[in-house]
C-alpha cells in the first residue's frame, strides 16, 4: 500500500521520462523543496530534479507559513502540513529575511538538510557589507567599500570617501539601486535630503571598466566565465540585451578568486563578479542565489542539472 502511495504521489510530481525508470529510483529518490518565486531558474531546476527521477516541491516563501500550537512548530503549506523533506534549497529570500531564518532553522532542527546552510547560522546577514567582510577575513581583493549609519557620520568622514563613486542598496540585487558621483559635493547633495535612508547604502569606488566578469561557483567548481557590459559603460543603452554577456576564458586567475570568494561567505552555489582594477582583479559580489538563464545560454552549461546533482550527493 505504500508503495502504491508513493507511486502516485509521483505522478504528480515527477517528468514522465522517470516514471518509465520508477523502480530504479525508489530506492534512491530524493524529496526536494525550493524555496524561491517562480522564476526561469527555478523553474530549470524543478525540471532538472524530475528529470532525475525526485520528488520536488517549489514554494514561494510567502506560500509557507510557520505556527506554534500546543507548543510544538508546524510549517504550513497553502494550508496544508508541509511533507517531510531531504533538502531544502532556499533561492530568493528578500525581503523576507527573517522568516527565512526562521524557516531554515525549523527545518534543520526536523531533520532536513538546508541549503544555504549560512541560514541557519546565527551570524548570517543578508546585506553586502557582511559578504564584504567574509572577503577581508580571508585576505580576497575587493573594491574599495564604506558604509554610514548616519548622516553626520558621513559628514564627518567625507575625506575617506574615494572619487568618483558608486552607492548600491545594502540589500539590493539585479543592479537595482545603483548610482554613480563625480564628486563628494554631489553625494553629500545626495544624502541631505536622503539623511534618514544613509544606513541603506553602501558607498563604493566607480571603476572606469567596459566589463566585468561572472564565475558560477557549485559545490566549489567554477562552472565557466562570462564576461559582461559594465553597469556604467557608456554604449549600455545602446547594446542589445542579447550581446551585453559573452563566453570567455575561465583563466586561472578568475576561477582561484570566483572559488575563493564563495568558500569565504560560506555558499554552496554562488554567482562571483568580478572587476579589473588597474589590471588587478577586485571582488564586486557573491550572489547566493544567482540567476543562470543567460549563463546557461551562452556557455552551453546546463546548471540547473549541475545544481541537482550537487543536491543528490549531500
Amino acid at each position: 500500500m505504500k508503495q502504491r502511495n508513493t507511486e502516485a504521489k509521483l505522478k504528480n510530481y515527477c517528468h514522465p521520462e522517470a516514471l518509465a525508470r520508477l523502480p530504479e529510483y525508489l530506492s534512491t529518490i530524493m524529496k526536494l523543496l525550493i524555496i524561491g518565486p517562480q522564476s526561469f531558474e527555478n523553474l530549470a531546476l524543478v525540471e532538472a530534479a524530475k528529470k532525475r527521477g525526485h520528488f520536488v516541491l517549489r514554494a514561494s516563501l510567502h506560500e509557507i507559513s510557520l505556527m506554534v500550537t500546543n507548543n510544538k512548530m508546524e510549517a504550513i503549506n497553502n494550508g496544508k502540513k508541509l511533507e517531510k523533506f531531504d533538502i531544502c534549497l532556499f533561492r530568493g529570500i528578500s525581503p523576507f529575511l527573517a522568516k527565512a531564518k526562521t524557516l531554515a532553522r525549523y527545518l534543520d532542527f526536523t531533520g532536513v538538510k538546508v541549503v544555504d546552510q549560512e541560514l541557519c547560522n546565527k551570524a548570517y546577514e543578508f546585506d553586502k557589507m557582511f559578504t564584504f567582510f567574509g572577503f577581508f577575513q580571508k585576505g580576497l581583493p575587493c573594491i574599495d567599500t564604506i558604509q554610514f549609519s548616519t548622516f553626520e557620520e558621513l559628514s564627518r568622514n567625507s575625506v575617506k570617501i574615494p572619487e568618483p563613486m558608486v552607492i548600491k542598496d545594502i540589500c539590493g540585487m539585479h543592479s537595482r539601486g545603483i548610482c554613480s558621483f563625480e564628486t563628494k559635493k554631489e553625494l553629500m547633495n545626495f544624502f541631505r535630503t536622503r539623511q534618514d535612508s544613509v544606513q541603506q547604502f553602501l558607498i563604493q569606488k566607480k571603476v572606469n571598466a567596459d566589463c566585468y566578469y561572472r564565475v558560477l561557483v557549485v559545490s566549489g567548481r567554477a562552472l565557466g566565465a562570462m564576461k559582461r557590459v559594465s553597469f556604467f559603460h557608456p554604449r549600455k543603452n545602446k547594446i542589445p540585451l542579447a550581446e551585453r554577456s559573452e563566453k570567455t576564458e575561465l583563466t586561472v586567475e578568475l576561477k582561484e578568486l570566483a572559488v575563493r570568494a564563495a568558500a569565504a561567505v560560506n555558499a554552496d552555489i554562488a554567482g562571483v563578479d568580478i572587476i579589473f582594477d588597474n589590471k588587478k582583479p577586485k571582488l564586486l559580489e557573491a550572489n547566493r542565489s544567482p540567476k543562470f538563464k543567460r549563463f546557461t545560454k551562452i556557455m552551453g552549461v546546463n546548471v540547473a542539472d549541475k545544481i541537482i546533482s550537487y543536491l543528490e550527493k549531500l
